[in-house]
């Protein structure tokens, strides 16, 4: 029976991480893993060696996920959802400590924490298949790990450090073991946070405001969405804006708004509105770009 490895390739760790049922352990080529009790050292090694920086530099480190009861090199088709669910969560709990406007630093997207889960045969590992979607179904393709490699995007940051926070992971994977509709978000919320040329900003600034109506139970309606988040941040906006020229825009964009949330979340709906009905951002007064919309979000 074919055994599974799964794992972040383009993430690293220093140390073994614990949170709830997931565990994460690192990876640096050539370094014992002491820890396998179901695979080979060099199976491993052979599965993640089709991985690259560059062209022919194969990754130096990664980052391995068990979940549960299913550790390293068992067989998998039972716990792929749990995987995939324990990859949300992780990649959620990273956006949310991710630093905008630092340069480099404390950055990544949720297309750095993508997981594999590779299944090989013991002894066999250099040969792998591979399924891609099609829009009439799917295609599977079969290839060796000295013929082909799979590069780090070049959206992805490179020597990322998978930085989590355990507290709010925790909680999270908690939460979503009783709330779909939390899993429901936090997944359209990752998709919209990738950074991907492949998904323009309208695109994301849709599925944004679609993992907030979900959240929220909400619909596209500003007043609702106004009212949510009214009543989720409660005494927080009794707080005066600061005066300055971009308070003076929202007032004289949104005079009716009594509160910058209240003015920012009706031209968050509108701009959402414009870009899922392919109207040009031109035809409303913005006081915010498409990107900095996304920003806030």
């Amino acid at each position: 029976m074919p055994q599974a490895i799964a794992f972040f390739p383009w993430v690293t760790i220093r140390e073994p991480i614990t949170v709830g049922t997931i565990r994460l352990f690192p990876y640096t080529r050539g370094e014992l893993l002491d820890w396998l009790e179901h695979a080979s050292q060099a199976d491993v090694e052979t599965v993640l060696g089709a991985y690259a920086e560059h062209p022919r530099v194969p990754i130096e480190a990664a980052t391995l996920l068990e979940v549960g009861d299913w550790k390293t090199g068992q067989p998998v088709d039972t716990h792929l959802t749990a995987l995939f669910d324990a990859c949300q969560a992780i990649g959620f709990a990273a956006l949310a400590a991710r630093r905008l406007f630092a340069r480099n630093f404390a950055y990544c997207n949720f297309h750095s924490y993508t997981l594999i889960v590779q299944s090989y045969r013991p002894g066999e590992a250099e040969s792998f298949a591979f399924t891609t979607r099609r829009r009439d179904g799917h295609t599977h393709q079969m290839w060796g790990s000295d013929e082909f490699a799979f590069h780090r995007p070049h959206h992805v940051p490179s020597n990322a450090d998978c930085a989590v926070d355990r507290d709010f992971l925790r909680i999270l994977l908690e939460r979503q073991q009783c709330d779909s509709r939390l899993r429901e978000a936090v997944v359209e919320f990752n998709s919209a946070n990738t950074d991907s040329a492949d998904v323009p900003e309208h695109t994301e600034l849709v599925m944004t405001k679609s993992a907030f109506e979900v959240l929220l139970a909400v619909g596209p309606n500003a007043n609702e969405f106004e009212a949510a988040l009214v009543g989720l941040f409660g005494k927080l906006l009794d707080h005066r804006a600061a005066d300055g020229p971009l308070r003076n825009r929202w007032q004289e964009a949104r005079p009716k708004s009594g509160r910058p949330l209240t003015a920012w979340a009706m031209e968050f709906c509108a701009i959402r509105g414009v870009a899922a009905h392919g109207a040009s951002q031109k035809a409303e007064k913005f006081v915010r770009s498409r990107a900095a919309h996304l920003a806030f979000s």
